[in-house]
């Protein structure tokens, strides 16, 4: 007896993913970074570059999570003649038989600037490793008025010659961090961005090397809701500081900043709204490295005392 027959329908042709309404595209784009769309998926066809540029896609770029700023020579690209347009962020691509280029921070700054252009005035926030300098952080001032977050990560081409005047133009900051760019420091500095930026609810600072009393130019942060400060430099002086001139803050870590010795009861006495306290550690040469950890808060300074 013969098997009975099946009919098997035939199988669907590859779908043709250039025929995806943009809403579907921008929602799919959304997922990946800013990087990716702009050396890859805004480079597929033209129905993809319309949905990469869509304003809604640039209002928050992070330029400093990506696998390529990981690799010291910030991996390699398949980019053959490097002319940006307003088409889309290079002309001239080719994905076959191509030079490969190093992708430097050259080429980051265009990327950024392009990111910028796409966002219409929209950008709200922005995050950016090594390669932001002066120049590109103007350029972002002058067509970003809506920005609320902005983080610069070891961004050396940021100086305190440019930055004070430069952070003048986002009187919307809510949101400012700035780890180990040394050439943004000093009292005059942080005292800027305080009278600078009105909304400023969450400073982060990370850095080495701090002159002793500068860091109390955050007192002028009046608006602070949450302080991250690591590094040295904070004295128990500059702390008291700090807490008389910022009473809504919230949420406070201190850790590496071992030039303070104070209790946990000392600083929420100062600042009763603080529900969320680190205090720097305290390590032994004996112990595994450098110690068992001994918390701060079994110290027994006052926040005015002579410890500092």
């Amino acid at each position: 007896m013969e098997a009975p027959t099946v009919d098997v329908p035939p199988l669907p042709s590859d779908r043709d993913w250039s025929e995806l309404p943009l809403d579907a595209l921008a929602m799919v784009f959304g997922k990946i970074g800013a990087i990716e769309i702009l050396m890859g998926a805004g480079l597929v066809c033209h129905s993809w570059l319309q949905a990469a540029k869509l304003p809604d896609l640039w209002r928050s770029v992070d330029m400093a999570h990506h696998k390529l700023l990981d690799d010291m020579n910030y991996g390699v690209g398949i980019i053959d003649d490097l002319s940006f347009s307003d088409d889309g962020i290079i002309d001239g691509v080719g994905f076959s038989s191509v030079k490969p280029i190093k992708i430097n921070n050259e080429v980051l700054r265009a990327m950024a600037k392009v990111a910028v252009d796409r966002s219409g005035g929209q950008l709200g926030m922005f995050v950016g490793k090594e390669f932001v300098t002066d120049e590109l952080l103007k350029y972002i001032a002058e067509r970003s008025p809506a920005l609320k977050e902005l983080g610069l990560i070891s961004c050396f081409g940021v100086s305190n010659k440019g930055f004070p005047k430069l952070i003048s133009n986002f009187p919307q900051i809510e949101n400012l961090q700035l780890e180990f760019c040394h050439n943004i420091s000093g009292r005059e500095v942080y005292e800027a961005i305080g009278k600078s930026c009105l909304q400023l609810k969450r400073f982060s600072l990370m850095r080495t090397g701090y002159i002793i009393g500068e860091v109390v130019g955050i007192a002028a942060m009046h608006e602070l809701r949450s302080l991250t400060v690591h590094g040295g430099g904070l004295t128990n002086k500059d702390l008291a500081s700090v807490l008389d001139s910022c009473p809504h803050l919230e949420h406070l870590d201190l850790s590496g900043c071992f030039g303070i010795a104070v209790s946990e009861d000392a600083v929420r006495t100062r600042c009763p709204g603080i529900k969320s306290l680190t205090l720097p550690h305290m390590y032994y040469e004996d112990d595994d490295y450098y110690g068992a950890v001994q918390y701060q808060r079994e110290c027994t300074y006052d926040l005015l005392g002579d410890s500092d």
